[in-house]
């Protein structure tokens, strides 16, 4: 437990780049951290960061180091969470990651219900990439996800699943999406507003268009499209995954709803994983099981 303080400094650093802001952000002086983590590194006989022209980075034996003392941290968190549990206590953070190409508005309302009987646990909330969701997971940097088809590997638990339709929002008056489901050569020539690419959304409307030979202008691609509709003056086409309680669909003013055939784009699985090796503290454990109603 000795070395707490030290991974945090360390993390600070790592985060912010230099010594410097790092200092700002753990409200102690540069020279006092700087002497911190050089008796750090002669008590392990190692150099943590290569000193650069503008702040520092890790070297080799730092990024073992680092990896080391995330799992610490990660580690003592669980720990305390646990005692807070068996002391009866709701104490501690959930942290949470999303993919990019879900919208999630009952969310929000869904954390409020939860802080309202658990008002001393912290909720974070960050967007992620494929790319880095098992590692989060794993390190602990994240307790949960909810993802859209995550590559599943071993180490990783399904909590919940669940098959959707990709929606589409098409403007009022356009004449698409007369029948039952939007027809992706529909989109012939049409502006089209998609998440931000390499999520599973945009790969699929992209590679669909690619294969039935459509000429869709991708107008926007980028985090949060909904509220990139709202502000469009153009007529543009929208299309992600929406999370929601089936009770409560979601609408847009000015847009039809409607799902892209299936035949064309398949359907997604929108999954909530975690670390199957970390297990879940309290906290996050409660948080899981309201988030279970986005499932039902």
């Amino acid at each position: 437990m000795r070395h707490l303080q030290s991974f945090r400094y360390v993390k600070a650093i790592v985060e912010t780049g230099s010594i410097r802001g790092a200092a700002e952000t753990l409200a102690i002086s540069p020279s006092a951290l700087n002497r911190h983590i050089q008796a750090l590194e002669l008590d392990l006989d190692i150099q943590l960061f290569e000193r650069l022209t503008r702040g520092v980075r890790l070297s080799p034996e730092g990024e073992i180091f680092y990896a080391y003392a995330l799992s610490q941290l990660s580690g003592f968190a669980r720990v305390r969470n646990q005692i807070n549990n068996i002391r009866g206590l709701s104490i501690g953070s959930v942290k949470l990651g999303l993919s990019q190409d879900i919208h999630c508005g009952s969310l929000y309302r869904l954390i409020s219900e939860f802080q309202r009987d658990n008002n001393n646990v912290d909720v974070e909330i960050e967007h992620i990439h494929q790319s880095v969701l098992f590692e989060k997971l794993r390190d602990g940097s994240l307790d949960l996800a909810l993802f859209v088809n995550p590559v599943l590997r071993r180490g990783m638990n399904v909590l919940h699943a669940l098959d959707l339709e990709v929606s589409a929002f098409v403007p009022n008056g356009i004449g698409l999406g007369r029948s039952e489901a939007l027809k992706v050569y529909e989109l012939q020539n049409m502006r089209i507003a998609l998440p931000p690419a390499g999520t599973e959304v945009t790969t699929r409307i992209l590679a669909a268009s690619e294969r039935f030979r459509v000429d869709a202008q991708r107008n926007y691609c980028g985090p949060d499209v909904l509220e990139h509709l709202e502000h469009a003056h153009l007529p543009l086409v929208g299309c992600l995954v929406i999370a929601e309680q089936r009770d409560q669909p979601l609408q847009l003013a000015g847009y039809k709803r409607i799902s892209m055939d299936q035949r064309d784009v398949g359907t997604c699985s929108l999954c909530l994983v975690a670390s199957e090796d970390r297990g879940l503290s309290g906290p996050a454990y409660k948080f899981q099981e309201l988030l279970s109603v986005l499932f039902q």
